[in-house]
């Protein structure tokens, strides 16, 4: 089978353990240079499927973003959990896309995002882990479909959905990250849980720069291809997402600046979220 028919059988499989165990045996095969020569065969010849549903709907209530805050969850702590998982699973999902939908690119793309998919699957299971403590398995919530509506709505173009993907939402999950971190951290030297917990998503944090860099790489390699100068980045992203940047948040700063951000496009980002508010105070 070729490359982007793997990715593809991977990336739609809507069972959780089969599907991680053909991303194994597909990336080992990678790395041992099995698929080098059909890469731009594929990129050429192989039909571009569409994303009709995400793979989770196999086994999760799949719910729009803004229904999830009206149902209540009993356990709040699991709920907690779960949520965290299901950015790490749709995050598998982001990767696999990236490296299937877009073609004829160096192979430098490919490694980096199959790298990002096999992280991701890390992460997954280090919050699977945490979940099976307190007896709560993935699909046992509710869950929103707002990052795969993102990779619908960013189908079309490699130079938007680098913008919006990584750029975006992964860099808002540096900010996200870093504040349950420190909410967390008052907590944790009396809960053997939550210090668990907190290890572990200092892990993913650290390990998230890098995929915020490998998007911010590939956004700048999509500029240059385009004519289209770095600096319309927020414009790109306000294209799909209106209301992108305008909510005032805590900015991760020193990830940002290690993941490829300037520090006058932090301030650029930061001057969006201040217009809105002093509009609203108006």
């Amino acid at each position: 089978m070729r490359f982007f028919e793997r990715i593809w059988e991977i990336l739609e499989c809507g069972d959780k353990e089969l599907k991680f165990d053909k991303f194994k045996r597909f990336y080992a095969e990678y790395k041992a240079g099995k698929f080098d020569t059909q890469i731009e065969e594929g990129g050429k010849f192989d039909e571009i499927k569409p994303l009709k549903r995400p793979s989770y709907a196999a086994f999760c209530e799949v719910v729009a973003m803004r229904e999830i805050s009206g149902k209540k969850q009993a356990d709040k702590q699991k709920a907690f959990l779960h949520s965290i998982a299901h950015i790490e699973y749709g995050a598998v999902d982001i990767a696999l896309d990236a490296a299937y939908r877009f073609r004829a690119l160096p192979k430098a793309y490919y490694d980096d995002w199959l790298e990002v998919a096999q992280d991701e699957i890390r992460h997954f299971r280090l919050i699977e882990g945490r979940m099976d403590k307190f007896d709560v398995k993935y699909g046992d919530f509710a869950v929103h479909d707002g990052l795969f509506i993102a990779l619908q709505n960013t189908s079309a173009s490699l130079l938007e959905r680098m913008a919006v993907l990584p750029r975006y939402m992964e860099a808002n999950g540096l900010d996200a990250n870093a504040f349950m971190l420190k909410k967390l951290e008052a907590e944790r030297e009396k809960d053997e849980n939550k210090a668990r917990l907190c290890e572990i998503l200092q892990v993913i944090l650290d390990e998230e720069i890098s995929h915020v860099s490998k998007g911010d790489r590939w956004f700048k390699f999509a500029c240059e291809k385009e004519g289209v100068s770095p600096e319309t980045y927020a414009q790109i992203v306000q294209k799909i997402y209106p209301k992108a940047f305008l909510r005032s948040r805590e900015l991760n700063v020193s990830a940002r600046l290690k993941s490829g951000f300037s520090e006058a496009e932090i301030e650029r980002i930061r001057g969006l979220a201040q217009t809105q508010k002093t509009r609203q105070t108006k």
